[in-house]
């Protein structure tokens, strides 16, 4: 049971981060916070994206500068923004290359800047496949929202032989820094992916 005031501070949080909300995989899922994120990235940090995932990393910045429980080098917050894969090891999605994959990821709050979706290493943080997708213009004040940039679809590379083959080697990761207000966000989806090539598309077999 929370303390009142820790629930004061949680419903603080929660209401700041709301309001702060811009963009999140939501299909298929991105990874959750848990407690392995708050055990790395401060127990605050946890109730903050527990509050809003939607957020930016230099929010998440602001917020751990002050934790006493915040590890540095554990949380890693330009890695995934922090989640860790601990927390999502049944949201582990199996593709195989050349597999066409469709994403939701919901502009909630546009801030213009540019985007791209890439196939991460998790263990270095390194990018493997760049710009499954990309904008240069992405999530633009100046206009109606694109649909085409909340729905899209994204063919899984080839030549990456075995190197994703277990689940937590690597993400599908969306990168969106909006340069216009000094904000980052960052969103990624754990998968596994074989040699194989009998799949065509995530709805079905050819």
């Amino acid at each position: 049971m929370p303390s009142k005031i820790q629930t004061t501070l949680l419903t603080t949080l929660t209401l700041a981060t709301l309001s702060d909300a811009h963009g999140y995989f939501v299909s298929p899922l991105g990874r959750q916070p848990g407690p392995h994120f708050a055990a790395a990235c401060s127990q605050q940090a946890y109730y903050n994206m527990v509050g809003s995932i939607y957020s930016h990393i230099q929010g998440l910045q602001q917020v751990v500068a002050t934790q006493s429980d915040y590890h540095a080098e554990a949380c890693n917050l330009w890695m995934c923004k922090g989640m860790k894969y601990a927390d999502n090891t049944g949201n582990v999605r199996t593709y195989t290359p050349g597999q066409e994959v469709d994403l939701y990821h919901p502009i909630v709050a546009p801030h213009t800047g540019y985007a791209n979706v890439s196939i991460v290493s998790t263990a270095t943080n390194t990018v493997l496949v760049a710009n499954l997708s990309h904008w240069d213009v992405y999530a633009s004040n100046a206009v109606p929202k694109v649909t085409s940039q909340e729905n899209f679809t994204v063919t899984m590379p080839t030549g990456l032989g075995g190197r994703c083959a277990t689940a937590g080697e690597c993400v599908i990761q969306m990168f969106w820094n909006a340069e216009s207000v000094r904000q980052t966000y960052e969103s990624c989806i754990d998968f596994t992916m074989g040699s194989g090539s009998q799949w065509r598309h995530a709805r079905g077999w050819v």
